[in-house]
């Protein structure tokens, strides 16, 4: 049974992305966290993995900020 942290960074990846797999392997090719099985339907983060992917996520945040960022200021001006 994964801890409460794992479950909640499994479900913000959920949130952020739908898990890609290769469909043989239980990985998400996007941001390299464990997922549920093969077919990848939900991100399941292990404990050794959480560091990685939470900086993934600050990252993929701070990449979303600067790309709604340039819109804006291409829509502006």
């Amino acid at each position: 049974m994964p801890a409460d942290g794992e479950t909640h960074t499994g479900d913000l990846l959920d949130l952020d992305h739908a898990p890609e797999t290769n469909g043989r392997m239980s990985v998400c090719r996007r941001c390299g966290s464990q997922t549920d099985g093969p077919q990848g339907a939900h991100h399941f983060p292990s404990d050794g993995q959480m560091a990685r992917i939470q900086e993934w996520l600050v990252a993929e945040s701070q990449r979303v900020h600067i790309e709604r960022a340039r819109a804006a200021r291409g829509q502006g001006g």
